[in-house]
């Protein structure tokens, strides 16, 4: 049988790598989707590699802002 404490710990482990899951994800995310649509408007309008580099820089800058909205909320 498992103590109280044990089942915290494991819950408290368990939730930090959720935590640092998702921030990885959410940057490699918004890095793609910016690499996108910059991709896309460059092919479009003609502009290559301009409008995707932009595009990348504010994907990337999405990316930690999520990151920092996430570990702002997590109270511990």
């Amino acid at each position: 049988m498992t103590s109280g404490g044990d089942d915290k710990d494991r819950f408290r482990a368990w939730k930090q790598v959720y935590l640092l899951t998702t921030a990885g994800l959410q940057v490699v995310i918004s890095l793609l989707i910016g690499f996108g649509i910059g991709l896309a408007l460059d092919r479009w309008l003609g502009t290559a590699p301009w409008l995707m580099l932009l595009f990348i820089i504010f994907g990337v800058a999405a990316g930690f802002l999520n990151v920092y909205r996430l570990a702002i909320r997590d109270d511990g």
